[in-house]
């Protein structure tokens, strides 16, 4: 039955690459920005606020997907996971105040993406212990790559329809296909992990020895570590993906290129972030197979201090192509540090505990997506250029480079103690 499980359980895989595809346009957020402002007179520094609330709830739903998943069936998540994401946008379709779209679009549907991210995440790995990298990046590259390969479908509906049927639109289409992703998605037998872990022992050299509980995980100096190098990292990630087109349009508009071409040529850019984050999450895995956590992590802390340092150039010269490289490398970083997340959580930490443990990892989001965005709409309000919060970006991606190199795996810091 294991055998036939490895041959088929690709199945398992694909499903959550699509159920994650669709919930990635939580990303897309900047699209809405300037329609809904334009009907309610709302200020940047306050919308902005809507996409910090949705990835707080996001690693909030994260965390109580990786609890109740220890007692109901991936089957029965995912259907509650449909029921919530619908009803949020449908709900933030009815939209009159600041307070009710923070709630709906903000709590609910970033609630709700991050119990769906969790349960099919959670599920996948379980089927590939064997390629645990590959696995988790190759899953989230399709949440990475869902503001991209949506994004055209939702600015088309934005074009012709209001952001209000938009939602409408959005809520239906979310609850179908989760619904869908309920019905096939299902954990491998209790043999399974064994079966295929012991064929490939002699040639997988992963890192964990042992299973981590969330409790045991937190103690760990190797968990503190990462955990902080996150926050680092994902602060830059969230703060441009949050502003990626008013900050294009900045540099465009700057060249004298008219308001329309401006918004169209800023939407592609945004759709380079996504492609490349995407990408970022599968490199991630790939490296990480390859090479090992330390090549993982220094690529990701140098790829973030460049593309800042490309951002920042392209601001001061009013230069289109530089920030759109500044933006596709990232997506990159942004990709690969959020397929680290899962790859540390299974790879450092063991595959027994992973849901709760990937949830755990991801409630760093919870500061960085208070902080980056913040920072970067605070600055932009205060000098009206985004500018300067790349220049601070800048810095805080040399500081994530210096501390990449102080991570280690659970058993190499405990060898080494043992040793002094």
């Amino acid at each position: 039955m294991a055998a036939q499980g490895k041959h088929h359980r690709f199945i398992y895989i694909a499903t959550a690459f699509v159920a994650l595809l669709f919930m990635g346009l939580i990303y897309a957020w900047s699209l809405f920005v300037e329609p809904i402002e334009t009907d309610f007179g709302w200020e940047r520094a306050q919308t902005s606020l809507i996409f910090t609330l949705s990835m707080i709830s996001f690693s909030v739903g994260m965390v109580v997907a990786g609890i109740i998943e220890q007692r109901f069936s991936p089957r029965i998540v995912m259907v509650a996971t449909a029921i919530i994401i619908a009803g949020g946008f449908i709900a933030a379709a009815q939209t009159t105040t600041l307070l009710w779209i923070y709630i709906t679009y903000g709590i609910i549907v970033g609630f709700g993406v991050g119990v769906g991210t969790d349960c099919v995440m959670s599920v996948a790995v379980k089927w590939y212990p064997d390629k645990q990298g590959i696995a988790s990046g190759g899953m989230l590259m399709g949440f990475g790559m869902g503001a991209m390969l949506l994004s055209p479908l939702v600015t088309v509906l934005l074009g012709k329809l209001s952001w209000q049927t938009t939602f409408l639109i959005l809520g239906v289409v979310f609850g179908v296909v989760m619904l869908a992703v309920a019905l096939i998605v299902k954990l491998p037998p209790a043999e399974f992990a064994a079966s295929v872990q012991s064929a490939s022992n002699a040639t997988q050299p992963h890192e964990q020895k042992r299973d981590y509980s969330a409790v045991e995980m937190i103690k760990t100096r190797s968990f503190q570590l990462a955990f902080l190098w996150l926050i680092l990292v994902s602060s830059g990630g969230l703060g441009l993906i949050s502003q990626a087109v008013p900050a294009a349009e900045e540099v465009l508009s700057a060249t004298g290129m008219d308001a329309a071409a401006s918004a169209m040529m800023a939407t592609a850019a945004m759709g380079g972030i996504s492609l490349c984050n995407g990408f970022g999450r599968l490199l991630c895995g790939l490296v990480w197979d390859k090479f090992g956590y330390r090549i993982s992590f220094l690529w990701i802390s140098i790829g973030f201090a460049l593309s800042m340092l490309l951002c920042g150039v392209a601001v001061m010269l009013s230069s289109f192509p530089l920030i759109v490289a500044g933006f596709m490398l990232l997506g990159l970083v942004y990709g690969g540090n959020m397929a680290s997340m899962a790859v540390i959580s299974s790879s450092f930490f063991g595959p027994k505990y992973f849901g709760i443990n990937y949830a755990v990892a991801t409630l760093q989001m919870i500061a960085s997506a208070s902080a980056g965005p913040l920072v970067l709409a605070t600055l932009q309000t205060s000098t009206g250029s985004y500018g300067p919060a790349f220049w601070a970006f800048l810095a805080v991606a040399a500081a994530a480079l210096a501390l990449s190199f102080a991570i280690k795996p659970p058993q190499e810091t405990s060898e080494q103690s043992a040793q002094s």
